[in-house]
């Protein structure tokens, strides 16, 4: 069954003065109450709890990433959704979905509908997007920056882009644009969705970390000297991750 179909968990999109992030994981689980729907005042043990619980997170998994974003971005071991878009702590340029920061203290958290409609596109309409597909996004978006991203940032989004395959991802390797589509752009766990069936560990979000940093480097070794806007550089494929 569907984890956005439980009565207990309705789906209720933020309303003026909720806190949200840049993290659409996160904002989706405040949007369906698993965690405080305004968004504020989130105890490091609630938020390691709903990951666990709607994602599939092992309790590793799950308290590091709690606890890199309380102890970054929060205080008093506690934490408001919004202090995650700070810039250049974990939130960066180049997000899938959001702009950047464009010289301002924190980035936006709303989701921008080009940026959106763009991300929307590299998926195949019927099959959807493989793990390939992902780190081609965000060699499409890191191409448009003015300075490359730091090694610790450029590390964070490719950890992303993992994340969002390992915990979207169907049977077929393959995320349908629906699904996507729901996520991404309406912050809500999506209709006939259900959490992973085997938890998600610290290695698994590690190896495919790695292997979506692999593709982006690999690109970028057969495109040095090749203008990026090229489009028989973005189009190279040196395998088909599904």
């Amino acid at each position: 069954m569907s984890t956005s179909n439980q009565t207990s968990h309705p789906f209720i999109p933020a309303t003026p003065g909720d806190r949200r992030s840049p993290c659409p994981a996160l904002n989706a689980l405040a949007n369906h109450g698993y965690l405080p729907r305004n968004g504020q005042n989130i105890g490091l043990w609630h938020l390691i709890r709903a990951v666990q619980e709607v994602y599939n997170l092992s309790f590793i998994l799950a308290a590091l990433l709690a606890l890199a974003g309380i102890l970054l971005c929060g205080h008093a071991f506690r934490l408001d959704l919004d202090a995650l878009a700070i810039h250049n702590k974990i939130e960066h340029d180049a997000s899938l979905v959001h702009a950047d920061a464009s010289g301002q203290q924190r980035a936006p958290t709303e989701v921008d509908p080009k940026l959106l409609k763009s991300f929307l596109s590299h998926a195949d309409p019927q099959r959807g997007m493989s793990l390939y597909d992902l780190a081609q996004v965000r060699i499409s978006r890191e191409a448009q920056l003015a300075h490359p991203l730091d090694l610790i940032h450029s590390k964070i989004g490719a950890a992303e882009a993992a994340l969002c395959w390992l915990l979207l991802k169907q049977d077929t390797g393959r995320i349908p644009s629906s699904v996507l589509l729901q996520w991404y752009g309406e912050e809500c766990l999506p209709d006939n969705w259900a959490r992973p069936r085997h938890v998600i560990g610290l290695l698994d979000a590690r190896t495919k970390a790695v292997e979506v940093a692999n593709i982006m480097s690999s690109h970028k070794s057969t495109c040095r000297g090749t203008p990026v806007f090229q489009p028989q550089c973005l189009r190279i494929r040196l395998k088909d991750n599904t």
